[in-house]
């Protein structure tokens, strides 16, 4: 197994090296410092990915939008927020009601175990 997986690792690296700044950008995901720390946008961005338009074009506009909608309104100021929000004045930003559903059943998770705050 540890040759197949050697095998995918060099694969994945040489994909890696040619798109510039890419590694960078999966190291600031990973360190949660996409859309400046807001767990809240980047629930939000991966539910709007989640269904597979281009991400610079129909994603990043449309989370910015939310973002000055309802994050810097304070109207969704944590994932507590998110999971409760009314489904038709989410869909005024995005109408994709799939993804609305994703995120807030992310965010209702989070409200379960204790964890929505962020």
């Amino acid at each position: 197994m540890w040759c197949w997986m050697s095998l995918l690792k060099g694969i994945v690296d040489c994909y890696m090296r040619k798109v510039s700044g890419l590694g960078e950008h999966c190291d600031r995901c990973l360190r949660t410092e996409r859309w400046g720390g807001s767990v809240v946008l980047m629930v939000v961005d991966a539910a709007f990915t989640s269904i597979g338009l281009n991400y610079f074009t129909a994603v990043v506009p449309k989370v910015e939008e939310f973002s000055q909608k309802f994050v810097e309104t304070g109207t969704v100021k944590n994932l507590r927020a998110l999971a409760e929000a009314d489904l038709d004045v989410l869909r005024k930003v995005w109408r994709n009601s799939r993804s609305w559903v994703a995120a807030k059943g992310v965010a209702a998770v989070f409200k379960l175990i204790g964890l929505a705050t962020f």
